[in-house]
Protein backbone atom coordinates (compact mmCIF):
# COMPACT_ATOMS: atom_id res chain seq x y z
CA UNK A 1 0.00 0.00 0.00
CA UNK A 2 1.39 3.87 -0.45
CA UNK A 3 1.27 6.53 1.19
CA UNK A 4 -1.48 8.23 -0.44
CA UNK A 5 -4.09 5.20 -0.34
CA UNK A 6 -5.02 5.89 3.48
CA UNK A 7 -9.02 6.43 3.77
CA UNK A 8 -10.48 7.83 7.02
CA UNK A 9 -13.82 6.81 8.75
CA UNK A 10 -15.65 9.67 11.22
CA UNK A 11 -16.64 7.21 14.20
CA UNK A 12 -19.39 8.94 16.49
CA UNK A 13 -22.06 7.49 19.03
CA UNK A 14 -24.41 10.24 19.86
CA UNK A 15 -27.72 10.32 22.01
CA UNK A 16 -30.48 13.15 22.00
CA UNK A 17 -27.03 15.66 20.38
CA UNK A 18 -29.64 18.25 17.99
CA UNK A 19 -27.81 21.08 19.35
CA UNK A 20 -24.87 20.35 18.18
CA UNK A 21 -24.53 17.25 15.89
CA UNK A 22 -25.24 19.39 12.21
CA UNK A 23 -22.29 21.81 13.03
CA UNK A 24 -19.91 18.82 13.74
CA UNK A 25 -20.61 16.97 10.85
CA UNK A 26 -20.94 19.97 8.53
CA UNK A 27 -17.40 20.24 9.70
CA UNK A 28 -16.23 17.38 9.20
CA UNK A 29 -18.00 16.00 6.07
CA UNK A 30 -15.67 17.06 3.32
CA UNK A 31 -12.34 15.74 5.36
CA UNK A 32 -13.49 12.31 5.98
CA UNK A 33 -14.24 9.34 3.34
CA UNK A 34 -16.87 7.75 5.61
CA UNK A 35 -19.47 8.43 8.58
CA UNK A 36 -20.83 6.13 11.12
CA UNK A 37 -22.88 7.42 13.38
CA UNK A 38 -24.37 4.86 16.11
CA UNK A 39 -27.60 6.01 17.85
CA UNK A 40 -28.20 5.04 21.50
CA UNK A 41 -31.45 5.38 22.07
CA UNK A 42 -32.46 9.64 21.05
CA UNK A 43 -36.13 10.79 21.06
CA UNK A 44 -35.20 14.24 19.10
CA UNK A 45 -34.05 14.38 15.93
CA UNK A 46 -30.52 13.23 16.25
CA UNK A 47 -31.07 10.12 13.58
CA UNK A 48 -32.51 12.17 11.05
CA UNK A 49 -29.85 15.20 11.37
CA UNK A 50 -27.64 11.96 10.93
CA UNK A 51 -28.88 11.04 7.91
CA UNK A 52 -28.46 13.94 5.98
CA UNK A 53 -24.77 13.40 5.99
CA UNK A 54 -24.38 9.49 5.71
CA UNK A 55 -26.24 6.64 5.14
CA UNK A 56 -24.61 4.74 8.02
CA UNK A 57 -26.75 5.76 10.71
CA UNK A 58 -26.94 2.39 13.34
CA UNK A 59 -29.25 1.87 16.26
CA UNK A 60 -27.19 0.35 19.71
CA UNK A 61 -29.21 -0.95 22.62
CA UNK A 62 -27.52 1.38 25.54
CA UNK A 63 -26.37 -0.51 28.16
CA UNK A 64 -24.30 1.74 30.54
CA UNK A 65 -21.04 0.90 28.90
CA UNK A 66 -19.73 3.57 26.95
CA UNK A 67 -16.30 1.70 25.79
CA UNK A 68 -19.02 -0.99 23.77
CA UNK A 69 -21.10 1.38 22.26
CA UNK A 70 -17.85 3.15 20.73
CA UNK A 71 -16.26 -0.62 19.65
CA UNK A 72 -19.75 -1.28 17.87
CA UNK A 73 -19.45 1.76 15.78
CA UNK A 74 -15.40 1.20 14.85
CA UNK A 75 -16.67 -1.95 14.11
CA UNK A 76 -19.09 -0.71 11.20
CA UNK A 77 -15.99 1.59 9.91
CA UNK A 78 -14.63 0.14 6.42
CA UNK A 79 -11.62 2.93 6.06
CA UNK A 80 -7.83 2.40 6.62
CA UNK A 81 -7.56 4.84 9.44
CA UNK A 82 -10.97 5.76 11.89
CA UNK A 83 -11.03 9.13 13.73
CA UNK A 84 -13.23 9.50 16.88
CA UNK A 85 -15.63 12.66 17.36
CA UNK A 86 -18.44 13.65 20.09
CA UNK A 87 -21.35 15.62 18.74
CA UNK A 88 -20.39 18.65 21.10
CA UNK A 89 -16.83 18.91 19.54
CA UNK A 90 -15.09 20.34 15.71
CA UNK A 91 -11.83 19.83 14.67
CA UNK A 92 -10.85 23.31 12.15
CA UNK A 93 -10.35 22.87 8.53
CA UNK A 94 -6.47 23.30 7.98
CA UNK A 95 -6.25 20.96 11.09
CA UNK A 96 -8.27 18.42 9.04
CA UNK A 97 -5.63 18.73 5.90
CA UNK A 98 -2.81 18.19 8.81
CA UNK A 99 -4.61 14.91 10.03
CA UNK A 100 -5.28 13.23 6.76
CA UNK A 101 -1.43 13.67 5.90
CA UNK A 102 -0.62 12.22 9.43
CA UNK A 103 -2.20 8.97 8.34
CA UNK A 104 0.16 8.84 5.38
CA UNK A 105 2.95 7.67 7.24
CA UNK A 106 3.30 4.37 8.08
CA UNK A 107 5.55 4.25 10.51
CA UNK A 108 2.32 5.06 13.23
CA UNK A 109 -0.52 3.40 13.96
CA UNK A 110 -2.62 6.20 16.01
CA UNK A 111 -1.98 9.69 17.25
CA UNK A 112 -3.12 11.72 20.06
CA UNK A 113 -4.93 14.96 19.75
CA UNK A 114 -5.36 18.01 22.20
CA UNK A 115 -8.73 17.79 23.36
CA UNK A 116 -9.54 21.67 24.65
CA UNK A 117 -11.84 21.56 27.05
CA UNK A 118 -13.26 25.42 27.09
CA UNK A 119 -13.85 26.91 29.86
CA UNK A 120 -14.67 30.07 32.12
CA UNK A 121 -12.93 29.48 34.86
CA UNK A 122 -9.17 30.20 35.41
CA UNK A 123 -8.78 28.71 38.60
CA UNK A 124 -9.37 25.60 37.00
CA UNK A 125 -6.69 23.09 37.05
CA UNK A 126 -4.33 23.33 33.86
CA UNK A 127 -6.31 25.81 32.62
CA UNK A 128 -4.69 28.32 29.45
CA UNK A 129 -5.85 31.11 28.82
CA UNK A 130 -7.23 32.21 25.43
CA UNK A 131 -4.98 35.17 23.83
CA UNK A 132 -6.00 35.64 20.57
CA UNK A 133 -10.42 34.54 19.97
CA UNK A 134 -10.99 32.49 17.16
CA UNK A 135 -14.58 31.15 15.82
CA UNK A 136 -13.97 28.34 17.71
CA UNK A 137 -13.25 29.82 21.27
CA UNK A 138 -16.39 31.61 21.16
CA UNK A 139 -17.24 33.60 24.46
CA UNK A 140 -14.86 31.27 26.49
CA UNK A 141 -11.77 32.76 28.24
CA UNK A 142 -9.66 29.60 28.13
CA UNK A 143 -9.29 26.32 28.34
CA UNK A 144 -8.05 22.90 29.83
CA UNK A 145 -6.03 20.38 27.54
CA UNK A 146 -6.24 16.98 27.48
CA UNK A 147 -4.45 14.89 25.46
CA UNK A 148 -6.47 12.20 23.65
CA UNK A 149 -5.65 9.01 21.38
CA UNK A 150 -8.51 10.09 18.68
CA UNK A 151 -6.93 9.01 15.47
CA UNK A 152 -5.73 5.58 14.75
CA UNK A 153 -5.60 3.00 12.30
CA UNK A 154 -8.47 0.16 11.93
CA UNK A 155 -7.69 -2.77 13.33
CA UNK A 156 -9.60 -5.29 15.39
CA UNK A 157 -6.61 -5.02 18.07
CA UNK A 158 -7.53 -1.05 18.95
CA UNK A 159 -10.32 -0.95 21.16
CA UNK A 160 -12.28 1.04 23.77
CA UNK A 161 -11.95 -0.10 27.11
CA UNK A 162 -13.67 1.58 30.21
CA UNK A 163 -17.57 1.77 30.79
CA UNK A 164 -17.04 5.35 31.52
CA UNK A 165 -13.88 7.61 30.46
CA UNK A 166 -12.99 5.26 27.87
CA UNK A 167 -9.84 5.10 26.20
CA UNK A 168 -8.10 3.03 23.75
CA UNK A 169 -4.60 4.38 25.68
CA UNK A 170 -4.07 0.17 26.47
CA UNK A 171 -4.31 -1.39 23.22
CA UNK A 172 -2.23 0.64 21.57
CA UNK A 173 1.23 -1.32 19.75
CA UNK A 174 4.41 -0.10 21.50
CA UNK A 175 6.71 2.86 20.05
CA UNK A 176 3.52 3.20 17.05
CA UNK A 177 1.79 5.87 18.54
CA UNK A 178 2.95 9.72 18.94
CA UNK A 179 1.73 12.87 20.33
CA UNK A 180 0.56 16.27 17.62
CA UNK A 181 -0.67 19.49 18.71
CA UNK A 182 -3.75 19.71 17.08
CA UNK A 183 -6.52 20.50 18.93
CA UNK A 184 -10.05 19.36 19.00
CA UNK A 185 -12.60 21.71 19.97
CA UNK A 186 -15.08 21.03 23.01
CA UNK A 187 -18.02 22.76 23.62
CA UNK A 188 -18.97 20.62 26.22
CA UNK A 189 -21.66 22.57 28.29
CA UNK A 190 -23.57 24.90 25.81
CA UNK A 191 -26.59 22.58 25.44
CA UNK A 192 -29.14 23.92 28.03
CA UNK A 193 -31.02 20.22 27.98
CA UNK A 194 -27.69 18.99 29.37
CA UNK A 195 -26.96 19.83 32.56
CA UNK A 196 -23.33 19.20 33.67
CA UNK A 197 -24.36 17.99 36.77
CA UNK A 198 -27.02 15.37 34.91
CA UNK A 199 -23.96 13.95 32.84
CA UNK A 200 -21.95 13.82 35.98
CA UNK A 201 -23.78 12.18 38.58
CA UNK A 202 -25.01 9.83 35.64
CA UNK A 203 -20.57 8.75 34.66
CA UNK A 204 -20.41 8.11 38.41
CA UNK A 205 -23.81 5.96 38.67
CA UNK A 206 -22.39 3.72 35.74
CA UNK A 207 -18.44 3.68 37.20
CA UNK A 208 -20.01 3.01 40.62
CA UNK A 209 -21.80 -0.56 39.05
CA UNK A 210 -18.39 -1.94 39.08
CA UNK A 211 -16.24 0.24 41.31
CA UNK A 212 -15.25 -2.71 43.89
CA UNK A 213 -12.65 -4.54 42.66
CA UNK A 214 -11.00 -1.97 40.14
CA UNK A 215 -7.29 -1.33 39.41
CA UNK A 216 -8.01 1.36 37.52
CA UNK A 217 -7.11 4.68 39.82
CA UNK A 218 -8.51 6.72 36.73
CA UNK A 219 -11.85 5.75 37.42
CA UNK A 220 -11.64 5.52 41.33
CA UNK A 221 -10.39 9.70 40.35
CA UNK A 222 -13.40 10.08 38.19
CA UNK A 223 -15.51 8.66 40.89
CA UNK A 224 -13.79 10.74 43.63
CA UNK A 225 -13.95 14.12 42.04
CA UNK A 226 -17.29 13.51 40.69
CA UNK A 227 -18.42 13.24 44.33
CA UNK A 228 -16.77 15.90 45.62
CA UNK A 229 -17.62 18.72 42.79
CA UNK A 230 -21.48 17.15 41.69
CA UNK A 231 -22.69 14.75 44.47
CA UNK A 232 -22.08 16.47 47.48
CA UNK A 233 -20.46 13.59 49.07
CA UNK A 234 -17.28 14.32 50.49
CA UNK A 235 -16.67 11.43 52.70
CA UNK A 236 -17.07 9.04 49.95
CA UNK A 237 -15.49 11.51 47.68
CA UNK A 238 -12.16 10.89 50.18
CA UNK A 239 -12.72 7.10 50.20
CA UNK A 240 -12.52 7.12 46.19
CA UNK A 241 -10.06 9.20 46.20
CA UNK A 242 -7.75 7.26 48.63
CA UNK A 243 -8.13 4.34 47.09
CA UNK A 244 -6.39 5.83 43.71
CA UNK A 245 -3.60 7.06 45.40
CA UNK A 246 -2.95 3.25 47.21
CA UNK A 247 -3.19 2.11 43.40
CA UNK A 248 -0.35 4.92 42.24
CA UNK A 249 -2.79 6.81 39.91
CA UNK A 250 -1.32 10.35 40.00
CA UNK A 251 -1.13 10.43 43.75
CA UNK A 252 -0.01 13.53 44.18
CA UNK A 253 -3.44 15.26 42.71
CA UNK A 254 -5.24 13.12 43.91
CA UNK A 255 -3.82 13.96 47.60
CA UNK A 256 -4.45 17.56 46.93
CA UNK A 257 -8.16 16.63 46.09
CA UNK A 258 -8.23 14.70 49.92
CA UNK A 259 -7.12 17.69 51.30
CA UNK A 260 -9.08 19.77 49.86
CA UNK A 261 -12.46 18.03 50.69
CA UNK A 262 -11.03 17.92 54.57
CA UNK A 263 -11.09 21.53 54.11
CA UNK A 264 -14.58 21.79 52.88
CA UNK A 265 -15.69 19.47 55.54
CA UNK A 266 -13.96 21.61 58.20
CA UNK A 267 -11.47 19.25 59.27
CA UNK A 268 -8.81 22.40 59.14
CA UNK A 269 -6.01 20.59 60.52
CA UNK A 270 -6.00 17.21 58.63
CA UNK A 271 -6.26 19.67 55.78
CA UNK A 272 -3.70 21.76 56.34
CA UNK A 273 -1.39 18.73 57.14
CA UNK A 274 -2.32 17.42 53.91
CA UNK A 275 -1.06 20.63 51.93
CA UNK A 276 1.86 21.30 54.25
CA UNK A 277 3.23 17.84 53.50
CA UNK A 278 2.48 18.25 49.43
CA UNK A 279 4.23 21.75 49.14
CA UNK A 280 7.16 20.23 51.46
CA UNK A 281 7.52 17.34 49.13
CA UNK A 282 7.85 19.71 46.15
CA UNK A 283 4.07 19.54 44.58
CA UNK A 284 2.58 22.90 43.52
CA UNK A 285 -0.64 24.03 42.23
CA UNK A 286 -2.66 27.43 41.86
CA UNK A 287 -5.30 25.95 44.32
CA UNK A 288 -2.97 24.24 46.80
CA UNK A 289 -0.77 27.37 47.48
CA UNK A 290 -4.06 29.74 48.11
CA UNK A 291 -5.83 26.97 50.38
CA UNK A 292 -3.13 26.55 52.05
CA UNK A 293 -2.60 30.29 52.01
CA UNK A 294 -5.76 30.62 53.48
CA UNK A 295 -5.16 27.71 56.13
CA UNK A 296 -2.00 29.51 57.40
CA UNK A 297 -3.97 33.03 57.85
CA UNK A 298 -6.35 30.93 60.14
CA UNK A 299 -2.85 29.98 62.01
CA UNK A 300 -1.76 33.56 61.72
CA UNK A 301 0.93 32.50 59.56
CA UNK A 302 1.22 35.23 57.58
CA UNK A 303 4.97 35.49 56.25
CA UNK A 304 4.07 31.69 55.34
CA UNK A 305 0.80 32.48 53.54
CA UNK A 306 2.09 35.21 51.60
CA UNK A 307 5.69 32.74 50.85
CA UNK A 308 2.84 30.30 49.71
CA UNK A 309 0.80 33.27 47.07
CA UNK A 310 3.68 34.48 45.92
CA UNK A 311 4.24 30.32 44.86
CA UNK A 312 1.45 30.30 43.71
CA UNK A 313 2.34 33.87 41.39
CA UNK A 314 5.39 31.66 40.24
CA UNK A 315 3.34 28.90 38.70
CA UNK A 316 2.55 31.18 35.89
CA UNK A 317 -1.26 32.64 36.36
CA UNK A 318 -2.37 33.72 33.47
CA UNK A 319 -5.58 35.26 33.94
CA UNK A 320 -4.94 39.15 34.87
CA UNK A 321 -7.43 39.38 37.77
CA UNK A 322 -6.51 36.39 39.54
CA UNK A 323 -2.85 37.89 39.51
CA UNK A 324 -4.05 41.54 40.87
CA UNK A 325 -6.03 39.51 43.38
CA UNK A 326 -3.39 37.70 45.06
CA UNK A 327 -0.56 40.89 44.79
CA UNK A 328 -2.91 42.67 46.66
CA UNK A 329 -3.18 39.39 49.23
CA UNK A 330 0.63 39.64 49.41
CA UNK A 331 0.90 43.10 50.28
CA UNK A 332 -1.98 42.81 52.85
CA UNK A 333 -0.28 39.72 54.51
CA UNK A 334 3.10 41.25 54.50
CA UNK A 335 2.04 44.62 56.10
CA UNK A 336 -0.11 41.84 58.63
CA UNK A 337 3.62 40.36 59.11
CA UNK A 338 5.19 43.49 59.66
CA UNK A 339 2.88 44.27 62.16
CA UNK A 340 2.95 40.93 64.21
CA UNK A 341 6.48 41.31 63.93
Amino acid sequence: MTRSEQTLSLCMIVKNESFFLRDCLRQAADHVDEIVVVDTGSSDDTRAIASEFTGQVFDYAWHDDFAAARNHALSQASGDWIIVLDADEVIAPDDWLTLRELIRDPDYDAYFLVQYNYSVEPLDRNWVPISEPTPYTRHYRGYRPNPIARLFRNCEDIRYQGRVHEVVDRTLPAGRFRSVDIPIHHHMDEDPAKRKVDRQLNYLRIIEQQLEGEDDGRLWTAAGTICLYYADDLPKGIRYLQRAVELGYRADENREYIAEAQYRLGELGQAYNGYLALYRAGYRSLNLCNNLANLAVKRDEFGFAADLLEAALQQGVADYQVRLRLEHNIRYLRERQNGAG
